[in-house]
């Protein structure tokens, strides 16, 4: 531990061997956490390279901001450090993903024709059990919502409060896994 705390002390005050050997011992850490917040997201195994280099920066933050005086140990503070960066890496790449297929006419994968398929069939699905078991203020709700509208925009365009429009979202969702769950 107190060797940890010397290349902590070193490498904050620019020693860059004393920062190399820190990476080093806590590589390990770095690429696991890496490596399985990295597989949160739609194509992991090209973004686990980003997510490598991410969680390296986070560490190199982590050195520069423990403070020696503290109570908790290096390797917990830099762990903790790591996963939340990591973790705004994951919601980052999730976001972007719902963008940009909101912002596509389509709403899937044109490259790939087998997803695209497969992904109109199950819309098809969904629909069919919506019209079977949704009222008809939720049938007009869903398939705004389906179209890739948020709460805010729906409320306007059938005129009623977005806390209603939520509240059906909600009931739409709730009857939709109840359906599906059921085998229905």
């Amino acid at each position: 531990m107190e060797e940890i705390l010397q290349d902590i002390i070193k490498a904050k005050a620019g020693d860059s061997r004393s920062f190399e050997a820190l990476v080093k011992k806590f590589d390990p850490m770095i690429r696991s956490m890496a490596k399985k917040y990295s597989n949160m997201c739609n194509m992991p195994s090209q973004m686990f390279d980003d997510f490598l280099q991410e969680g390296k920066v986070a560490f190199y933050n982590a050195v520069n901001t423990y403070r020696e005086d503290s109570d908790i140990t290096f390797g917990a503070y830099s762990k903790v450090c790591v996963r939340n960066r990591l973790v705004s890496c994951v919601r980052s790449a999730n976001s972007k993903k719902r963008l940009r297929r909101s912002d596509s006419k389509d709403n899937y994968d044109l490259d790939n024709p087998q997803d695209n398929l497969i992904a109109r069939e199950l819309e098809k699905k969904l629909f069919s059990l919506a019209q079977d078991c949704l009222s008809p203020y939720e049938k007009k709700i869903f398939t705004h919502y389906m179209n890739g509208e948020r709460a805010k925009e729906i409320s306007l365009k059938v005129n009623r409060s977005e806390r209603s429009v939520n509240n059906a979202i909600y009931r739409i969702k709730a009857k939709l896994k109840r359906t599906t769950n059921s085998g229905t």
